[in-house]
């Protein structure tokens, strides 16, 4: 009768051991973040913004301060398009969520060789 009650009472303790492990393993586990309200990313001369929720009073400027453009709504899921100028860096703004982006010329063409 006691090497009964010794099984059972060390698969208890095994089992406590592997939830226990489990726990752990569940919360270290990386979780998402919270999903950006926009995407912002240029082509050529124009940004792009993609909306993930809606959008109102979106700016579009240069760090100098130079404002491009103001979306009065974008609609979620939905893309607003600024035509910018010269300048390789402009700030997406909205609320108090801002986005830095990058307009790069392109490359210069590189001549063929054999």
């Amino acid at each position: 009768m006691d090497l009964l009650r010794v099984g059972v009472f060390l698969l208890g303790v095994a089992a406590l051991i592997v939830a226990v492990i489990g726990l752990m393993i569940y919360l270290e586990r990386p979780r998402p973040g919270p999903e950006p309200p926009f995407y912002a990313y240029c082509v050529d001369k124009y940004v792009v913004v993609s909306a993930n929720a809606e959008l109102r009073g979106v700016k579009v400027y240069e760090p100098g301060g130079a404002v491009y453009c103001v979306f009065d709504q974008v609609k979620a899921g939905s893309d607003a398009v600024c035509r910018v100028g010269n300048g390789t860096l402009y700030v997406v703004e909205w609320g108090g969520y801002s986005k830095a982006v990058q307009c790069a010329p392109p490359p210069p063409p590189r001549t063929a060789t054999d």
